[in-house]
């Protein structure tokens, strides 16, 4: 045995030092990536506040427009994952951001909303392997009994692009008037940039894999492969080759339930809070304080379910924190008690990213890895599509965010729900 492992009877523990190394060298550069992409996902929930008073955009047709990035998304993660596999992470990663960055500056150029609709919905086509394609990738480093951690500081950019971004997006929209364009067009065509830039640079700062870095002993390679082959075997053995479809579905379902509240914080806050008579000079300050409690959250809370290796009572609770959270903002009378249930929120769902894909993948055998998990990435996010326009519907006939944030709740008290049922017929 060697010293970067542990064993237990069946179970293989790598040394936690031997994690904590790999995850300082791959986690930044995919923290800065997820942190670009994020950012282009949701600054339209920024310009939406001057954009949409410009264009004649409804707030049925914002949710609509917000929301249509996850079709594209949807029909285009698994082919986008199968060419990952084929051509290497870095190099489709790198051409999916400049895509991506390229679109999403365009978007200064929207004149209606025909063709809002049409570049929301090229921007998800673009980034649909993004996502799925990093969880693949981070497959290739760590087990799935030690992943959650490294989750963690990737889905991190969740929360930091709206802390980071949000006071950055307010400050451009003050742009307005600046050599003859709106302020909503500075925010994208400044907003894209970082994507076309360290687009290119990808394949310059993405650790290649294991078997290739020099940071790593012939020893520590040799410990680490074999702990992720040992869980790969046990993998494939239950699943006797094919691919476990109730698993995959029940996932769907899970983050489908999921998506709806991760996207309502990331396409409503700014205007919720603007509905509770904050200007945009404190908006993008106001607007960070949820997500970095968030951020702070889901670190602790992942940490803790990597560190008792316990995965399904913890997502349960990080769900039922989302939907109490999203009740108590729902009630909220001021601005004070609406940001401390965005914060609540915040930290429930954020802290269940993480351990939902660590969860996940940790059950899949990596045979089916990348149709699998860019089947939940593209099925589940259809809650990112149908979340927001349900939001504005429901805001456009009630002429108040109530309705929406309870209907958000309920879904994550469901997925809450659902994974309990989960936990207690598999037992696992």
């Amino acid at each position: 045995m060697t010293s970067a492992t542990a064993r237990t009877g069946n179970d293989t523990r790598l040394d936690p030092a031997l994690v904590r190394r790999i995850s300082k060298r791959v986690a930044p550069p995919l923290i800065l990536l997820y942190f670009i992409a994020f950012l282009d996902r949701v600054n339209v929930s920024f310009a939406a506040l001057t954009m949409n008073r410009d264009l004649g955009i409804s707030e049925t047709l914002f949710g609509l427009a917000a929301g249509i990035f996850f079709l594209g998304y949807m029909l285009f993660a698994v082919p986008s994952n199968l060419v990952l596999m084929r051509v290497g992470a870095r190099r489709w990663i790198a051409v999916l951001m400049v895509i991506w960055g390229i679109v999403s500056g365009c978007m200064a150029f929207v004149h209606g909303p025909t063709m809002y609709i049409v570049l929301r919905f090229l921007i998800g086509a673009a980034e649909a392997g993004f996502f799925p394609g990093v969880i693949l990738y981070l497959t290739y480093w760590l087990p799935g009994s030690a992943r959650a951690g490294i989750m963690a500081l990737f889905t991190f950019s969740v929360p930091l692009s709206s802390v980071v971004g949000s006071p950055i997006s307010a400050r451009l929209l003050q742009m307005h008037g600046l050599h003859g364009l709106a302020g909503w067009q500075w925010l994208f065509l400044l907003e894209a940039l970082p994507a076309i830039a360290v687009g290119l640079c990808v394949p310059f700062i993405l650790p290649p894999g294991p078997r290739e870095v020099s940071w790593l002993s012939a020893a520590e390679k040799q410990t680490l492969l074999d702990t992720i082959a040992h869980e790969d075997r046990k993998l494939v053995t239950a699943t006797h080759i094919r691919l476990p479809i109730t698993p995959v579905v029940v996932a769907c379902a899970i983050y489908f339930l999921y998506a709806v509240g991760l996207y309502e914080l990331g396409f409503w806050v700014p205007k919720l809070l603007s509905s509770h008579g904050v200007s945009l000079a404190r908006l993008g300050w106001i607007t960070a304080i949820p997500f970095g409690i968030g951020a702070l959250g889901m670190f602790l809370w992942s940490n803790f379910s990597d560190r008792i290796r316990e995965r399904e009572f913890n997502l349960a609770g990080a769900f039922l924190a989302g939907a109490l959270g999203m009740t108590i903002t729902a009630l909220a009378a001021s601005v004070p008690t609406a940001v401390m249930g965005l914060s609540l929120a915040a930290i429930g769902i954020f802290a269940a990213l993480p351990i939902f894909w660590a969860s996940f993948s940790q059950r899949i055998a990596p045979v089916h890895a990348a149709v699998a998990i860019a089947t939940v990435n593209s099925i589940g996010n259809v809650g990112g599509f149908l979340g927001p326009y349900a939001t504005g519907w429901l805001l456009q006939h009630t002429h108040n965010y109530a309705a929406g944030l309870l209907a958000t709740a309920a879904c994550l008290f469901a997925g809450m729900l659902m994974v309990l049922v989960r936990k207690m017929r598999t037992n696992v």
